[in-house]
C-alpha cells in the first residue's frame, strides 16, 4: 500500500487545499480509490493524470506537433537578464544587448559607446541597428561568429533557446578588430552620418574613441558570449516550467478554464 497517497500528501504534491481536492473528486476529475472509508490516490495514476494535464508532455509525445511559439518577453525575465548583461559588458569592455528575433531590444544597451549612442538616438540609425541584429536571426550557423554591423563595427550573437525554440539573441559588439583606420575614413563616416541622420562632425569625434580589440581577444569573447546565452536559455526554461506548473495548479483549482 506504500504507493497510495493520502489526501494530505496529495495536497502537498499539488499545492492545493483540501476543499479543492474534494471538489475535483466530486467532479470526477481526480483518480482515487476508497480504502477503509478514506480516499487514497495511487501514485502511478496521479503521475499519469498530471502528465495528461501538462501541455509540454503532449508536445514531447508528438514530436511532429507544431508547438505554440514562445514570446520572449514572457519566458525571459528582463530583470534577471539585465544585471548579467551589464556585468558581462563592463568586464569585457564591449557593448551588449538582448533582442527578440525581429531585432527589437528586450533590454537597454549596456556599456554603449558614444559613437553608437549617436546612431541609436536617431530613428533612422536605430532602425539600421535593429536591421543588423535581425539579420543574424537568420544566420544558419548556431555558434557565434564575428560579423560586421551596418556601421562597420564588429559584433556577434548568441542564441537563446527555450524548449527547443530559438526565442531571443544576446549580442556583444561596438568594437573594431585589428586596425580601425578603414573604419574611421572621412568617406565612411560621412556616408554613415547621412544614412543615420547624425551630425557628421559629432560622429567623427566619437569615432576616435571606438574600442579596438585584437582579433584573438574578440574570438575568445565568442565562447563567453554563448555561455551567457546558454545561461539565458536556462533561466527561460526554468521560468517556463514555473509558469506551466502555476497554470496547471490554477486549472486544477478551477481558477481558470482548462
Amino acid at each position: 500500500m506504500s504507493d497510495l497517497l493520502t489526501t494530505k500528501q496529495l495536497m502537498d504534491l499539488l499545492h492545493v487545499d483540501r476543499t479543492t481536492i474534494y471538489r475535483m473528486l466530486n467532479d470526477g476529475r481526480l483518480p482515487a480509490v476508497r480504502v477503509g472509508g478514506q480516499w487514497r490516490f495511487q501514485r502511478q495514476a496521479i503521475d499519469k493524470w498530471l502528465g495528461e494535464q501538462n501541455p509540454t508532455k503532449a508536445i514531447e509525445s508528438n514530436p511532429n506537433a507544431n508547438p505554440t511559439p514562445l514570446a520572449p518577453i514572457e519566458v525571459l525575465p528582463v530583470y534577471c537578464l539585465q544585471p548579467i548583461q551589464e556585468v558581462f559588458a563592463q568586464i569585457s569592455d564591449v557593448g551588449a544587448v538582448t533582442t527578440d528575433l525581429s531585432g527589437k531590444p528586450l533590454t537597454p544597451v549596456s556599456n554603449s559607446c558614444a559613437f553608437c549612442n549617436l546612431i541609436l538616438a536617431m530613428e533612422k540609425g536605430r532602425a539600421r541597428c535593429e536591421a543588423s541584429w535581425r539579420k543574424l536571426a537568420d544566420q544558419t550557423d548556431k555558434r557565434p561568429r564575428l560579423e560586421k554591423c551596418h556601421a562597420g563595427l564588429t559584433y556577434a550573437r548568441g542564441r537563446v533557446v527555450v524548449q527547443d525554440q530559438f526565442v531571443a539573441m544576446f549580442f556583444v559588439g561596438q568594437f573594431a578588430t585589428g586596425s580601425a583606420a578603414a573604419f574611421r575614413t572621412q568617406t565612411h563616416l560621412t556616408q554613415l552620418a547621412e544614412a543615420c541622420g547624425v551630425d557628421r562632425h559629432a560622429l567623427k569625434r566619437a569615432a576616435a574613441a571606438i574600442r579596438v580589440l585584437p582579433k584573438t581577444r574578440a574570438e575568445r569573447l565568442l565562447e563567453l558570449l554563448q555561455k551567457i546565452a546558454d545561461t539565458y536559455s536556462h533561466i527561460g526554461q526554468e521560468r517556463l516550467d514555473l509558469l506551466t506548473r502555476l497554470k496547471k495548479v490554477a486549472e486544477i483549482a478551477g481558477v481558470v478554464t482548462p
